[in-house]
């Protein structure tokens, strides 16, 4: 499944090809959360760079774990951010896409 997102900013290319974002996402309280790592992590590789104009609609790739009430679900990233440990957060489920 994947989750929307947002890219917010290049963070950098830590010494390594294609570089490093910032993305974050917004939890069912409106939390925001911010995620930051490579940019083939959240697709549009093409799209995310030092010179593009954020911020840039972004898919992060979750696991769903359940449905919460119908209107919100349980998902688990499907890696570690470089900034975090969390990795499961509840989300709205209307930001869900198979």
């Amino acid at each position: 499944m994947n989750l929307k997102g947002t890219a917010v900013g290049w963070v950098g290319d830590d010494g390594e090809f294609p570089g490093v974002i910032e993305v974050q996402l917004i939890d069912a309280e409106g939390t925001v959360h911010s995620l930051i790592d490579k940019v083939p992590t959240f697709g549009r590789t093409e799209d995310l760079g030092p010179d593009s104009t954020y911020p840039l609609p972004v898919d992060i790739c979750v696991d769903l774990i359940e449905h919460i009430d119908g209107d919100r679900a349980l998902i688990d990233l499907c890696w570690e951010a470089r900034n975090t440990e969390c990795t499961r957060y509840v989300v709205p489920s209307f930001d869900l896409a198979p």
